[in-house]
């Protein structure tokens, strides 16, 4: 597994600014500033065309240069950006830019079998989700991944939260999509090293095309999970969990 907290000894949290930037650059530079000032250690975006997933989300597709845009005001501030490529001229983009990170999404395995195959080919260090319906052993295992369980509704209710056993299973961390940061902090008491939760500006945002607003973290949400899970972990270690 590729060690990306060699910087970050605890939870390494991702904040995923798609769709909820409404198709405004500005604002998704607003989201990267935020998030980095409120902990996140990595930002992540998607990259779909115009009508991959319904001409009505048109208006969020991300530009090469869009996408060019944001990696350098990431990098300006010191905050590593990265995208979840859906086509292969996407991934193109991405390997053109030299992201530090990949991302496979839980609908990719299913959906675009040779485009996840050609992801992982690159032997980038790699966040993949897992459906939490799907059987991990069906899924084909790479040193330079990182598996994160997925509970694939927006939102998810705390009731229909579900995690795995970190320490007994493929699965490094979550994506998580639940309501308010108690899966997020549940997970990390649990021994979850990675994060990925939605980010927002304002939870009342409620679009059809933007389902991930209700489910995101705000940056007081994101401040906080960042020093509950460092407490967390500070805890697990002085009763001998991480041993």
């Amino acid at each position: 597994m590729a060690n990306l907290n060699q910087t970050c000894p605890f939870m390494f949290v991702i904040s995923e600014i798609f769709p909820q930037h409404g198709g405004s650059l500005a604002v998704a530079e607003q989201m990267i500033l935020q998030s980095k000032l409120a902990g996140a250690d990595a930002i992540k975006v998607q990259l779909y065309t115009a009508t991959q997933f319904g001409a009505e989300r048109a208006y969020l597709e991300l530009s090469k240069d869009g996408l060019k845009r944001l990696h350098d005001y990431a990098n300006t501030i010191g905050i590593p950006l990265f995208a979840t490529p859906f086509t292969m001229d996407r991934l193109d983009w991405c390997l053109e830019l030299d992201l530090p990170y990949l991302k496979v999404a839980a609908r990719m395995h299913k959906e675009f079998p040779e485009l996840t195959a050609a992801i992982m080919s690159h032997k980038k260090p790699t966040f993949v989700s897992i459906p939490s319906d799907s059987n991990p052993d069906e899924i084909e295992k790479h040193d330079h991944a990182i598996y994160l369980y997925c509970v694939v509704k927006y939102p998810t209710r705390v009731d229909e939260f579900s995690m795995p056993d970190f320490g007994n299973s493929i699965f490094h961390g979550i994506s998580d999509h639940t309501l308010g940061n108690a899966g997020a902090l549940f997970a990390a008491a649990h021994g979850a090293k990675y994060l990925e939760k939605h980010f927002t500006l304002r939870k009342s945002f409620q679009y059809e095309t933007e389902k991930a607003h209700l489910g995101s973290m705000d940056m007081n949400d994101l401040m906080e999970i960042k020093n509950t899970a460092f407490e967390f972990e500070r805890i697990r270690k002085v009763l001998g969990y991480d041993k």
